[in-house]
């Protein structure tokens, strides 16, 4: 392994351093009273950060589909520390394909939401489809992904998954020079072959001046480390996706969601095996361009741009093992999805709201996307039907620090 990564495009180099309910999905009228009387819409009006006609709060959830729905969740839940409060399915009918963009005879065996932290949720999908990827996507395929959580001591949450028997990559990994100066990181492989990534910028990074509008981060709603088994974890930080384009990608979020691009850094390369340690891709892989995208108040989207040998440049569907899609939360969903309609115009059928079982309160729609990762729009005004019996919610954006 050489001992010095080459990166930020000025050739700056740094040094390594179980099932729980059941419920139908319903294609109707919502109702209109409020299911949930004790956090109702007004409560939060003051942390609604919607504006304009699309109405965009900030991130949601990350979508993931897993092979194994109960292992991811029992991996999240004894590892991670989640709660998971919503659980439906099982779902089926041509209407998958309209909504979802699935092939004919898809099925969903059940999708769970996971809460960690104080920030953005964690849906996991498990599917039966024709046709299906059995395959997991690395860091440097087209879709690949991961998701990243905060941590106010990176050493501390490394050595609890150390201990844990978590298969870590090299780190953490500290990153001296450039715009992204600042940040520590280290990346973990689960049992099922996702990532996931700890990262820890205590004093803000290098990028971060008077005159740049800031990356949202988990640490605006506090420092306590609540729904976690980890050392200060505070929850997602964001969510990253590897794209053919990164410039057609990044346009996208801007042009028709408003998103703003406040750090961009990269390349990096390494000559011997520390790409390999680092993120888990081919030595000779190369990380063309890494921009990180702010929309609203919640985590944000990191896009990278690699070249590598063994580069997979397939899309995969949301019903594939490693499908995911980025889920956000709206304040008007009419209105979100027509507004985002006439940018885009890749919406597929809905808005369709859920009137039955333990999600009834929620409505969504997707949206396809050039880069191959669906955007959702979701919006729930008056809560969920879950929430009437869960200890603990899962997290709502509305409720996100600015």
């Amino acid at each position: 392994m050489s001992d010095h990564l080459r990166g930020d495009g000025d050739v700056a180099r740094m040094p390594r351093r179980a099932f729980l309910s059941r419920g139908a999905l319903t294609v109707g009228a919502l109702a209109a009273a409020p299911l949930v009387g004790a956090r109702t819409a007004a409560a939060r009006a003051l942390h609604d950060v919607g504006r304009g006609e699309l109405g965009l709060v900030g991130m949601d959830h990350v979508g993931i589909t897993v092979p194994d729905i109960n292992q991811a969740i029992e991996w999240y839940e004894d590892i991670l520390g989640a709660v998971a409060p919503l659980s439906f399915g099982p779902l089926e009918g041509a209407f998958l394909q309209g909504v979802l963009d699935v092939p004919a005879g898809t099925k969903i065996d059940q999708i769970t939401s996971l809460r960690i932290g104080h920030s953005a949720n964690i849906e996991l999908f498990q599917y039966e489809a024709p046709g299906q990827r059995h395959d997991m996507p690395r860091n440097s395929d087209w879709t690949g992904h991961h998701v990243a959580f905060y941590v106010t001591d990176i050493d501390a949450a490394v050595a609890y998954m150390d201990s844990r028997g978590v298969t870590r990559m090299f780190g953490p990994f500290s990153l001296t020079a450039g715009p992204a100066a600042g940040q520590t990181i280290n990346y973990f492989r689960t049992p099922w072959g996702s990532y996931i990534e700890f990262i820890s910028y205590p004093n803000g990074m290098a990028y971060q001046v008077p005159s740049v509008k800031p990356l949202w981060s988990p640490k605006q709603n506090g420092l306590e480390a609540p729904v976690t088994n980890v050392p200060g974890l505070l929850g997602v930080d964001h969510v990253g996706i590897t794209v053919p384009d990164i410039a057609v990608a990044a346009g996208w979020f801007e042009r028709n969601l408003g998103f703003i691009n406040p750090l961009t850094f990269g390349p990096f390369s390494d000559t011997g095996d520390f790409m390999t340690a680092l993120v888990d891709v081919h030595p000779r892989a190369v990380v063309e361009e890494i921009r990180m995208l702010r929309g609203g108040n919640g985590p944000g989207v990191e896009l990278f741009k690699y070249t590598s040998p063994d580069q997979d440049t397939r899309f995969r569907r949301n019903s594939d093992w490693g499908g995911h899609h980025i889920a956000l939360y709206v304040r008007h969903i009419e209105k979100g999805v027509e507004y985002l309609q006439t940018k885009a115009g890749t919406k597929l059928d809905g808005p369709l709201p859920v009137t039955a079982g333990p999600a009834a309160g929620q409505t969504i729609n997707y949206f396809e996307t050039p880069f191959g990762t669906n955007v959702e729009l979701i919006s729930y005004p008056h809560g969920m039907a879950y929430e009437t019996q869960a200890p603990i919610d899962l997290w709502d954006p509305r409720d996100n620090h600015p």
